[in-house]
């Protein structure tokens, strides 16, 4: 395994300084907890969810288990819904619209105060006037979850991490997976090795529009682990099994604007000793170690965002030092020598673990704003203290433009979308991540609607879905999101590819030439993933020379008998 020591500097203060002034809200003060921010309601502004722990009498100890929706009324953050009895902390909390009805839902795990032995997994429904409860299961601890759409059906799906007895077992460390059926909810128990005091996260490593995965933490036998899974037509299989780590958390963000995601970690080793390091993307998958040379941070939380609006992609990182003081420190990336410049940024209140860290656009100013959580260390009473802050920068960032082109090909069930020509006054286009929205009638997003890192997406949908209706919105790397595309539908697009036009293209992946066999390609274009035409020729023998072309992930489409075809092809 390649191990760098990355570029660390720290810089004056005043050269780098991101400082903030809180919010006063009414959200209440959370123990253990998790938070989770997106736009509940579609009014444009970012609302917030926690769960966690309160302290209702005052003795400076948590005693309540409790849980909130704050809706965001561009002002202040106010409670919007709260669930109630069912609520858990200990564990993790996610918006997710499982019924694709345009209101976001929410699904917990964790313990409650009232049964501290039998875990609990919640989903509550989202009624546009409150919360109900649709599902209570067994749930797990020391972990967290992810919304993910992995089987392309545009359903909401979510993954749980985290420890959960059984009895006669034990306690077992397993990933579960909840897949989505429009119905319901199936369950695939230990779908993953799992772990628990770590982190994992779904993401698009090799750009192919399928999810792979990155997990730490330790396991069902107590040893701890680092690996990650690459997602092979639908099987994820170890690419790569890095020095373990016991516990810690993650974040992917496209750091150096290569077009592909890169990974952040912090955490403790097998030894107890501090791990931090950036694991940066080559373009297939493949993650190279470079390690942050900075002092412990212990227990910590990680967000990532462009924190000084140059356009690219920074972090925040709260926990405790090794005196076990609180810090939250910024690490904000240098396109110039590819390192990052740590900073202390000024305004906030400094809390420690364990708590959260979430960076949102919480006034809509193209500026990211910081929501925290954490003990207040330098109080004798040692409370956990839960504020938003405001950033206070005066550094302008413009939203970025929507796509300006959107393609749609149909090949059997499958829809396959791909779009460029956005642009952003900061970030550059490769780092652009995009929401997509198609629906069954103009306007509507009852198919599918979610965020993915990649200018492409395909869905694979009911036989009976003969056309949809679709647009794509820019987010550059402030969250600040563009408005919304022009509206495409296949009817509008390129024509549906037949079954009968048999195309072969090989090797795949190739390093020198491709071949394309089969029936005859009358024209041909060849796209990077962020959407830019490549030169290239088709010789008569229909091939093509690529030995030109940097490593990646590339689109071909290929024009047979005045109809589209689309093939993914990589570079190595």
């Amino acid at each position: 395994m390649t191990r760098i020591c990355i570029l660390l500097l720290m810089l004056p203060v005043g050269a780098v300084a991101q400082n903030y002034a809180e919010i006063q809200t009414s959200m209440k003060n959370f123990y253990y907890g998790s938070a989770d921010v997106a736009d509940m309601d579609n009014d444009g502004k970012p609302d917030v969810v926690i769960n966690g722990a309160v302290d209702t009498d005052g003795d400076g100890q948590a005693d309540v288990s409790y849980n909130e929706m704050y809706k965001n009324n561009g002002i202040s953050l106010v409670p919007y819904a709260n669930v109630g009895n069912d609520a858990n902390h200990l564990g993790d909390i996610q918006f997710i619209d499982f019924d694709n009805d345009g209101l976001l839902d929410i699904i917990s795990t964790g313990l409650s105060y009232t049964d501290v032995v039998n875990y609990k997994h919640y989903r509550f429904k989202n009624t546009g006037n409150g919360l109900v409860k649709e599902t209570v299961l067994p749930g797990k601890i020391y972990g967290s979850m992810e919304v993910i759409d992995f089987d392309h059906d545009g359903k909401q799906d979510y993954l749980i991490n985290g420890t959960q007895y059984v009895e006669g077992t034990g306690f077992i460390n397993e990933l579960d997976y909840y897949r989505n059926t429009g119905t319901g909810f199936e369950l695939t128990k230990g779908w993953m090795e799992g772990t628990q005091n770590g982190s994992f996260k779904m993401v698009d490593l090799n750009n192919d529009n399928l999810l792979d995965l990155v997990i730490l933490g330790t396991n069902t036998g107590s040893a701890p682990l680092f690996k990650v899974y690459l997602n092979e037509g639908g099987i994820l299989e170890l690419s790569q099994d890095f020095n373990a780590l016991s516990s810690g958390k993650l974040d992917f963000a496209d750091f150096n604007a290569d077009g592909y995601q890169d990974i952040i970690v912090s955490g403790t080793d097998q030894n107890d000793a501090p791990y931090f390091a950036v694991l940066m993307n080559d373009g297939t998958g493949y993650l190279t170690e470079q390690l942050i040379n900075t002092p412990e941070i212990a227990d910590a939380s990680i967000s990532v965002g462009d924190l000084n609006n140059d356009g690219y992609y920074d972090f925040i990182i709260s926990g405790n030092d090794e005196d076990t003081n609180a810090v939250v420190k910024t690490f904000l990336f240098n396109p110039s020598n590819q390192g990052f410049i740590e900073n202390i940024p000024t305004g906030l209140h400094y809390l420690g673990g364990t708590g959260f860290i979430n960076l949102l656009d919480f006034d809509n100013d193209n500026r990211l704003d910081v929501l925290l959580a954490g003990f207040d260390w330098a109080d004798s009473g040692y409370p956990s203290l839960t504020k938003i802050f405001r950033s206070t920068s005066p550094e302008v960032n413009q939203k970025p433009t929507p796509p300006a082109n959107l393609n749609l090909t149909k090949n059997g069930n499958r829809f396959h979308f791909s779009w460029n020509g956005a642009t952003d006054d900061k970030t550059p286009v490769n780092a652009l991540r995009y929401e997509i929205k198609v629906g069954s009638a103009p306007g509507t997003s009852d198919v599918a609607k979610y965020t993915v890192t990649t200018p492409s997406w395909f869905l694979d949908l009911d036989p009976s879905v003969q056309d949809v209706y679709w647009s794509v919105r820019s987010i550059d790397a402030s969250k600040a999101y563009s408005d919304p595309s022009v509206q495409g539908t296949l009817t509008l697009a390129t024509r549906e590819v037949k079954t009968g036009n048999q195309i072969s293209v090989y090797p795949n992946p190739a390093s020198d030439k491709v071949f394309i066999r089969g029936e005859k390609v009358s024209e041909i274009g060849m796209y990077s993933i962020d959407g830019k035409k490549l030169n290239i020729t088709l010789e008569q023998d229909q091939t093509i020379n690529i030995s030109h072309l940097p490593k990646g992930t590339y689109l071909l489409q290929l024009k047979i008998k005045n109809e589209i075809t689309t093939q993914k092809l990589i570079i190595k």
